[in-house]
């Protein structure tokens, strides 16, 4: 089936210019010039009103991909992501703010995929043009710094952190840094790690005791997800030199994600190191809700190899009885040909009625013909 992919970069510039039919224009020598003038026309109005201008998209961005399929249907794929290497780009991009009538004040701001048709909720659209860098980030980091309510700083961040421009992390970071507002620190954060060469900035982050609990985890969760070689060995590296729980749960959910990078037939040193890190945390940790957070991800871990180890926990017979029981529900989360086996044996075996009893319900949600016939065993005695 050929799938033809809106938004991949040669494919821009037809639709582009459909979207802006109904956009209005606006002439001026820069972009301040043209949005203050947008503003007073849009103000005369009394409605609400839309500027927008087009800016240089980083590679690898997909924002809101439509996709049309040989078969006349069209699917839409929502949100913004970052994909190194992927083929599927959307380059067109623009930043539109949604202002209200009474002041020009900003309520919205957004990143649409302009080969994308939108209806702006019906309010006019004041077209730009595209932005030099300069000023596009300029504006962003003015829109960041003026609102401090509601979601237009957060988004506004976004728009940073989408442009092909070197000084963008340098800009995340002084948010960090000087920012007063959580939702602008949490989303530059967020963005660090995906903008190459931060992760030491990000460590940083996660190891400072005074930095708030909600910024460290997010940090943690930044270095999990990011494209760094190197990523599971900073967590790894963290996890012993932080106290506070929270931030060790994030560190253990931030590395069961970097485990999962280089998916395929020949998993990568992360994959493996992120896995060696969860097993040695559910086996060795001494803080029960550490082991059982460990655990849970290791239940979400394909292959025979987190399996046994989910195993082992459970049939150690001086275990604590809520690691185990942890290990039973984590199991069963495993595919039905993996879990039913197992779970039968727990149930049918194990010494401690409680971890029994916890393998028993979980194999009562199955609904696999192997438990039916368990139970049918068990009530006929």
């Amino acid at each position: 089936m050929l799938t033809l992919l809106i938004g991949m970069v040669l494919m821009g510039s037809g639709s582009t210019r459909a979207q802006r039919e109904g956009f209005i224009p606006v002439e001026g020598t820069n972009l301040s010039s043209k949005l203050d003038l947008a503003v007073r026309q849009g103000r005369a109005k009394q409605t609400r009103f839309w500027t927008a201008y087009s800016f240089d998209v980083r590679p690898g961005v997909a924002v809101d991909v439509e996709i049309h399929n040989s078969n006349g249907s069209t699917t839409i794929v929502n949100g913004t992501s970052i994909s190194v290497g992927s083929n599927v780009e959307t380059r067109n991009l623009g930043v539109f703010a949604l202002h209200e009538p009474a002041d020009g004040s900003i309520v919205r701001v957004e990143v649409y995929n302009l080969d994308r048709r939108r209806e702006y909720s019906g309010y006019p659209v004041y077209w730009l043009g595209r932005a030099a860098n300069d000023e596009s980030l300029s504006l962003l980091k003015g829109f960041v710094e003026s609102n401090q309510i509601g979601d237009a700083p957060k988004h506004s961040i976004v728009a940073i952190a989408l442009h092909d421009d070197p000084r963008v992390g340098g800009m995340l970071e002084d948010f960090v840094r000087h920012s007063n507002v959580d939702n602008v620190r949490s989303s530059a954060v967020f963005w660090l790690g995906q903008t190459p060469g931060h992760n030491p900035f990000l460590v940083d982050l996660v190891r400072n005791e005074q930095e708030s609990v909600k910024v460290r985890k997010e940090a943690a969760f930044a270095i999990g997800i990011s494209k760094e070689q190197g990523a599971m060995a900073a967590l790894e590296g963290l996890y012993p030199a932080v106290n506070n729980r929270e931030v060790k749960k994030q560190i253990i959910f931030a590395a069961s994600l970097s485990k999962n990078e280089g998916a395929g037939t020949s998993r990568s040193k992360d994959n493996d190191e992120g896995i060696n890190f969860l097993i040695k945390v559910a086996e060795s940790d001494p803080d029960r809700e550490l082991r059982k957070q460990a655990l849970f991800w290791i239940g979400q871990t394909a292959g025979r190899r987190g399996l046994e180890v989910l195993g082992n926990v459970v049939e150690k017979s001086d275990d604590d009885t809520e690691v185990q029981k942890q290990a039973v529900f984590a199991i069963s989360q495993r595919p039905r040909d993996e879990a039913v086996p197992l779970l039968i044996k727990i149930a049918r075996t194990h010494p401690k009625p409680e971890v029994r009893k916890q393998a028993m319900f979980w194999l009562g949600q199955t609904g696999d013909e192997r438990a039916l016939e368990f139970f049918k065993e068990i009530l006929a005695k």
